[in-house]
């Protein structure tokens, strides 16, 4: 008997899956940094951290390559955290650590990643507002939809047509977004740098 035929060459991968090991390593700074922000205590950052990777290990098979590797963690990384806010947990639970201990390194960085960057005046100054304890806890008070267009416009540098794309919202949102935000965070600013 014959076999039937062949509809066409076998499929090929689009793209090749990072290992876990490289994402770890390309990716795991930015990752705990989105956990800290989120969470706020360093341990409970730790702990969304490996739930974030091992949900990543479980789901390799179904990442597409529509979005970068890093953009898809961090939606993983989102999900994560949200997911630990709304736990009867943590809602019960609190931590013994303070804010500015959870905060540590991403000072650092963010300054010197500010430093020399093009971009606005305006996105310079929050940028390096967010190196401000006080500041970090107005961002990890703002709502999740304002958190969320923050975190992606003045940590990773996205644009709002990127923005848009990661969260599934039109452009429009994402800038009337930002707007509300900053409005929001403008109390923790100097009058000369709003």
């Amino acid at each position: 008997m014959s076999q039937p035929p062949s509809s066409g060459p076998e499929p090929i991968e689009r793209f090749a899956a990072p290992t876990v090991e490289e994402m770890f390593c390309l990716y795991g700074n930015d990752i705990l940094r989105v956990c800290n922000v989120y969470l706020g205590k360093r341990s409970l950052a730790e702990d969304a951290f490996q739930d974030v990777f091992v949900r990543a290990i479980t789901r390799l098979r179904d990442f597409r390559g529509e979005s970068d590797v890093k953009y898809w963690l961090i939606a993983i990384a989102r999900n994560v955290c949200k997911d630990y806010l709304k736990s009867a947990w943590h809602k019960r639970v609190g931590s013994y650590e303070e804010w500015t201990e959870a905060g540590s390194g991403i000072e650092d960085e963010t300054r010197r990643r500010n430093k020399g960057s093009p971009g606005s005046h305006e996105d310079r100054i929050i940028g390096d507002m967010i190196e401000d304890s006080d500041l970090m806890k107005a961002v990890k008070a703002l709502p999740d939809k304002y958190k969320d267009v923050i975190l992606l416009r003045f940590y990773f540098d996205l644009d709002t047509h990127e923005i848009a794309r990661q969260l599934g919202i039109a452009e429009n949102s994402v800038r009337s977004r930002l707007f509300r935000a900053r409005a929001k965070l403008a109390p923790f600013m100097d009058a000369e740098e709003i």
